[in-house]
Formats: C-alpha cells, sequence, structure tokens
C-alpha cells in the first residue's frame, strides 16, 4: 500500500489502545486512539479515518450505537468499521455485520490477525475507491461520446434527406441511412444508461399498433441493406401502459439486434397476439442462433467470434423489463431465434383499438 492510511481506534480500555496504537504503528500506519466515543464521532466528521476499529462494549455510547451514527452520516458511512470485543458469541458478531462492520476481532488480541484482518479491510476499501472512480470516469466519458454524436447524427440524417430529394433514390443514400439507424439506436441506449436514474417516468396508454408500424419504419433502410422483410401480423390489437422511450428501448433494441443476426434474403415476424389470458409480442428472425441464452442479457455480452455491438441493449431491456414485470421468453434453434414479451394484465388496455 502506497497511501499511508489512518486507522481510528475507539475502546474504553487503555491497554487495549496502548496495545494496539503500538502493533499498527509498526505498520506505518496513522493512529488516533481515544475511548471517548463522541469525541471520536466528531473528530470524524471533521477528518475522516480509512478504517475505524471499534469496541463494543464502552460506556455512555455502546460500539453499535457509535457504528449507528457513523452509517447514516452520508460524509462517514463508507468507512470500513472492524468490531474488537471480549464478546466472542455468535449474536453479538452477526449483529456487528449486519449494523454495518465489515469484520470482529475478539480479544484478547492476535497480533499477526489484528494487522492480517485490517490490511484485507483496507485493500478492500482501496478497491472500492478505485471502481467508484472508474464509474465516475466511466459516467464522464459517455456523457462526452452522447454531447459528441449527437449534432454529427442530426447533420447526417438532415443532409442526406436533401441530397435525396435533390438527386433522386440512390442505393448508397440507403446505406448511409441504415448506418445512421444503427448509431441512433446505439445513442438513445448510452442516453438511457445515463439518464436513468434521473428520468422521470412518463406512462400512458400506448397504441402498439402505430406504435410498431413506426419502429418498422424506422429500420426500414438497415433491413432493406441486407434485403430483410419485416412482417407485422396482428392477431389481437390492444395498448399497453408504460413509458413509450423505455417501451421504444425495449422494442428497438430487440428489432435491431435481429437484423445484424438475421440471414440475407430472410424475413422478421413481428406479431400482436393473445394466449389464454396473455396478451404478448413476439418477435422472430431467421438467422445466427443465439449460443447462450443463459448469458444474452448480461451487459457487454457478445457472442463468441461475433463481434456485433456494444453488447449493451439487451441487458437495457432486461432491465426495463423486469422494472415494467414484462416477462421475457426466448428460444433460438434451428436458425430461428424467437423474443416473446409478455404483458401483465395491470399494464394492457383491453378492447377494440382505433388506429
Amino acid at each position: 500500500m502506497d497511501k499511508k492510511y489512518t486507522i481510528l481506534i475507539i475502546d474504553d480500555k487503555t491497554e487495549n489502545l496502548h496495545y494496539l496504537n503500538t502493533i499498527l504503528k509498526e505498520e506505518d500506519f496513522l493512529i488516533r486512539a481515544t475511548s471517548d466515543a463522541t469525541f471520536a464521532i466528531n473528530s470524524s466528521k471533521l477528518n475522516p479515518p480509512d478504517l475505524i476499529l471499534l469496541d463494543i462494549k464502552m460506556p455512555n455510547l455502546d460500539g453499535f450505537e457509535v457504528c449507528k451514527i457513523i452509517q447514516e452520516d452520508e460524509k462517514l458511512k463508507e468507512i470500513p468499521i472492524i468490531f474488537i470485543s471480549a464478546l466472542d458469541d455468535t449474536q453479538n458478531k452477526v449483529k456487528a455485520l449486519n449494523m454495518g462492520g465489515v469484520d470482529y476481532i475478539t480479544k484478547p488480541f492476535e497480533k499477526e490477525e489484528v494487522i492480517a484482518r485490517v490490511k484485507t479491510q483496507l485493500k478492500i476499501f482501496e478497491g472500492k475507491n478505485t471502481i467508484s472512480k472508474l464509474l465516475e470516469l466511466q459516467d464522464f466519458f459517455l456523457k462526452k461520446i452522447i454531447h459528441e454524436m449527437n449534432t454529427p447524427l442530426s447533420i447526417i440524417s438532415l443532409n442526406i434527406d436533401n441530397l435525396e430529394s435533390t438527386l433522386g433514390y440512390k442505393e448508397q443514400f440507403e446505406a448511409i441511412k441504415a448506418s445512421s439507424k444503427s448509431l441512433s439506436s446505439i445513442y438513445n441506449d448510452l442516453y438511457y444508461l445515463i439518464k436513468k436514474e434521473k428520468k422521470t417516468t412518463e406512462e400512458k396508454n400506448i397504441n402498439l399498433v402505430r406504435f410498431l408500424s413506426s419502429r418498422v419504419a424506422f429500420f426500414d433502410e438497415m433491413a432493406n441493406i441486407k434485403n430483410i422483410d419485416i412482417a407485422l401480423d396482428i392477431n389481437e390489437e390492444f395498448e399497453v401502459f408504460m413509458d413509450v422511450y423505455e417501451l421504444e428501448r425495449v422494442v428497438d433494441n430487440t428489432i435491431s439486434n435481429a437484423i445484424k443476426y438475421s440471414f440475407e434474403n430472410s424475413t422478421i415476424e413481428i406479431t400482436l397476439d393473445k394466449e389464454d389470458e396473455n396478451f404478448f409480442l413476439f418477435i422472430k428472425d431467421e438467422g445466427i442462433e443465439i449460443a447462450d441464452i443463459n448469458a444474452v442479457f448480461q451487459a457487454y455480452y457478445q457472442q463468441k467470434d461475433k463481434n456485433i455491438g456494444l453488447g449493451l441493449g439487451l441487458s437495457i431491456v432486461k432491465e426495463i423489463c423486469d422494472k415494467n414485470d414484462i416477462k421475457i421468453e426466448v428460444s433460438s434453434q434451428n436458425n430461428n431465434t424467437i423474443f416473446k414479451y409478455i404483458f401483465p394484465q395491470n399494464r394492457i388496455i383491453k378492447g377494440e383499438v382505433k388506429i
């Protein structure tokens, strides 16, 4: 450990403070030791330690009460707490860990054990801090990508439409539009990941026939590049009550994946139907089978030897479906893959749907 860590020891026994202070200083830790729990809490708020060794049986405030106060403080709650006590019963150990303690050392202290446990928890703490910093950098990076992608995508779409209206249909324009739509789908996934915690969910009745027709039209150029026909089959008309943007991420990612993995000159079938009392949407493609159905919804999962996409789309689909209680069934065999989304009854608006 390159950093010089500060350890706060709270114990009402002077001999324990002296012993722990001595053995930990030998390991080049900075030590703050006190028998006054209230003073320890107040000083920590001004100058937080990296780890706390906390006795359980103390006058005025016992260790459990001190731990509770620390856990409720936004500035201190991440500090690892190792309980130290002469109480060696299971009940106290379980309570200490349930209170938020990361470890439990019983008295009388063994020097090697104390040092090993302290170093282990500091390494874990250091790892958590590293992960936290990496997540902050990832968040910044994604926000930067989103910002940089938005304007070029808008310019490409606007100019290709202008060129097509001037020069007429050209196959190259279709390829550019398809690539633009693919980037747009990636952009929307990244936008969802960044904004999902802050975005207010706006649920409303969604006419699925109109909605699916608009998504099929959106992916038309991408499908045409591989000469794929997208067939929309409405066996049962119904509306669903949910956030439009979330439904769009589910449908768009499923259609986008279907196009990517479909064979050329094939058909993608999108069907609305009802079976017993279950209203569902299923999307079927003819193409490369899914090698591992259990892993397909994991973030960053990519099929072996098929380096396609970022591996984020289906993890977003799973997250949204779980949030909305939408059941997902996936089958993939004989070059046919089906994603079936079964909507819960409380999200279905039944009856004839007017288009």
